[in-house]
């Protein structure tokens, strides 16, 4: 920058310089989203098993057996879910599973159309909601099991990239830090050591806890839909697991699409629905939209805003890949920027705030109580009270 500049104008410069970086680099993210994806994961997936690779490194456990260890046990978790969530989609495609649902749903729409028929001017008896909507529902849920079914190559491949990312990220992870350290200068080695240690703890803390939710989350589901009846209860199961990772989004989703099918199941039994809908209210409120929130807010600092800003972004760059990794990606970027002065704004404004109002509150009592000294103290009379003049 011109000598002649002032300090306003350069960190004006500066700002904008910072700005267009992290647009380039979102932009450059989008684009190599094919392999910058299975890298991104796989360091997650290490920074959940990094505790259990330090505590088999604390029982003198030599990292060759514990690398294997925990290799086979990702191995088993891939291999468990790979089966399950392909056994559920098989569920539905069965001629028990959403081809047995057309005369259900036609019933359903043949109950909606002779309510609605009347408010809009059609006759009952040649009305139907679904040819009026134009939604060929059963068409593009079937081509849409298919097509996930059909993607079992490419899932298995990128499944089987992660783990080759994996392994390596493991074999090296004795050396990558010290590597890193070594190639900063010396002043800026001891600041990016604590803020490294500050992200794989962070991450470490909000995975467990957000696997935890999410698994407590789908039992109570399939046990809910296994308890009242409800058909597809693996179904509801693994998918509150799955999009529990996203939030709010996911939950609503979930929960939303559970209850239509408890509608068409059972109406028109609205008694049964209406349990349904309650209990699965109930676990997601309590434990997606209560506990959760807190847990992570305490872990990872972010404003609920942010959050749902975040999974915007990160879904258009990324996709559903993006909209599970938002939350950790964006704590990341929070950390980096409490790290480095000039960004230390970007990481306020990405926190939940709950510090800085309390020191707000505080400040705004001190001016308020100065200027009411300083009022006391210009010789200007106080007001006369009404008890003064009884």
């Amino acid at each position: 920058m011109g000598p002649g500049m002032t300090d306003s104008t350069k960190r004006q410069v500066r700002n904008l310089l910072v700005f267009i970086a992290g647009v380039l680099l979102l932009y450059v993210l989008k684009a190599c989203a094919v392999f910058v994806i299975p890298i991104v994961i796989a360091f997650f997936i290490f920074v959940f098993v990094n505790p259990l690779l330090s505590r088999m490194d604390r029982l003198k456990i030599p990292r060759l057996i514990s690398t294997v260890l925990v290799m086979l046990l990702i191995l088993v978790i891939f291999i468990l879910f790979a089966y399950v969530f392909f056994l559920m989609v098989n569920m539905l495609i069965q001629p028990d599973g959403i081809p047995a649902y057309a005369s259900k749903v036609q019933s359903f729409d043949r109950y909606l159309s002779d309510i609605i028929a009347p408010y809009l001017d059609e006759d009952p008896a040649g009305f139907s909601l679904l040819a009026f909507l134009d939604i060929d529902w059963y068409g593009v849920l079937m081509s849409s099991l298919t097509s996930i079914s059909g993607k079992f190559i490419d899932v298995f491949s990128d499944a089987l990239l992660v783990y080759v990312y994996l392994l390596f990220i493991i074999l090296e992870r004795q050396t990558l830090f010290p590597k890193l350290l070594e190639a900063l200068p010396r002043g800026k080695a001891q600041r990016a050591g604590e803020m490294v240690a500050r992200m794989n703890r962070q991450m470490s803390k909000y995975l467990q806890i957000k696997v935890v939710i999410s698994l407590l989350t789908g039992l109570l589901f399939y046990f809910v839909s296994v308890l009242s009846g409800l058909d597809f209860a693996l179904v509801w199961g693994v998918l509150s697991a799955i999009l529990n990772f996203i939030p709010t989004i996911g939950s609503i989703v979930t929960t939303g699409a559970a209850i239509i099918m408890a509608i068409i199941q059972f109406s028109p039994d609205w008694s049964s629905v209406l349990l349904i809908a309650a209990l699965f209210i109930m676990i997601e409120m309590i434990l997606g939209n209560i506990i959760d929130p807190r847990l992570q807010g305490v872990q990872l600092n972010i404003s609920p805003l942010v959050i749902l800003v975040s999974l915007a972004v990160w879904g258009y760059i990324w996709g559903l890949a993006g909209m599970f990794l938002a939350v950790p990606l964006t704590s990341i970027i929070q950390i980096i920027s409490a790290n480095i002065p000039s960004l230390r704004p970007i990481a306020i404004m990405l926190s939940e705030g709950r510090d800085y109002r309390r020191r707000f509150e505080r400040s705004k009592k001190r001016r308020k109580r100065f200027e009411e000294e300083d009022r006391d103290d210009s010789g200007i009379p106080e007001p006369v009270q009404d008890d003064d003049l009884e």
